[in-house]
């Protein structure tokens, strides 16, 4: 407890405040915060970037704003409420109103960085924030296709957040559906990002390759892990680095 209160403290020193101004359903396991406050405004974001949230006990949780507004000072945040833990608990109770801090942000996955005439996205419930930056991000005229694996119940989360992208419903292990989207799925001659569970991450990198798609145009990034935050670190530095 002392540990925690310790914790707590150094956050709410370190960190910048924000007050939670919007709290939108987008599905059952899905909502989205807008946070807003003066230190939005004075953020070095480009999309892509990550920041870290309190979300209560001097807790930290690492997401990507879906959107920001720099001169009116907010961000849409995407919370993906996957059961019992800090972070859902904290989204499942926020309501307008609610106040938190957060550092950052930070690089985490490159943005597209040249011209181009296709991407491709394919990632999980976890990578929604990410997709709507990365992609709004991109010029007019790019022509967007992917996938998102999520529970059928939770499709509707994409319409709400405006992805031009394809419902790919879980069934069997993680990517399992992704990689059978794939299968069927032509590909681009421009960016390709690939983001969520590490190892469905790894196999679908993988199986791009196979299909003669270049290193060059691969941006990877796993989120998590069904073995814990060392091995996502541990494929992160070995089999998913360059």
């Amino acid at each position: 407890m002392f540990t925690e209160r310790v914790a707590e403290q150094a956050v709410r020193v370190f960190g910048q405040a924000v007050t939670v101004t919007e709290v939108e359903v987008l599905s059952a396991r899905l909502r989205r915060l807008r946070l807003s406050g003066d230190a939005v405004r004075r953020m070095d974001w480009s999309p892509g970037h990550k920041i870290k949230l309190h979300v209560g006990g001097g807790v930290m949780r690492s997401y990507t704003p879906a959107r920001v507004d720099l001169e009116a000072g907010w961000m849409d945040v995407v919370f993906y409420l996957h059961g019992s833990g800090p972070a859902s608990d904290w989204a499942t109770a926020a309501e307008v109103g609610a106040s938190s801090v957060f550092l950052g942000p930070k690089r985490s996955m490159a943005g597209a960085g040249e011209p181009m005439a296709q991407a491709l996205f394919l990632g999980d419930e976890t990578t929604l924030g990410l997709a709507v930056a990365l992609l709004e991000a991109l010029p007019e005229g790019v022509a967007v296709t992917g996938a998102i694996e999520l529970a059928p119940e939770d499709a509707p989360a994409l319409a709400a957040l405006g992805l031009p992208l394809h419902a790919a419903p879980r069934a069997g292990g993680y990517g399992a559906a992704l990689l059978r989207w794939l299968e069927a799925a032509p590909l681009p001659e421009g960016m390709v990002w690939l983001s969520g569970e590490a190892d469905s991450v790894l196999t679908l990198r993988d199986a791009l390759l196979a299909r003669g798609l270049r290193r060059s145009q691969l941006r990877i990034k796993p989120y998590w892990s069904t073995r814990g935050s060392a091995h996502r670190k541990t494929l992160e530095r070995t089999a998913l680095r360059g």
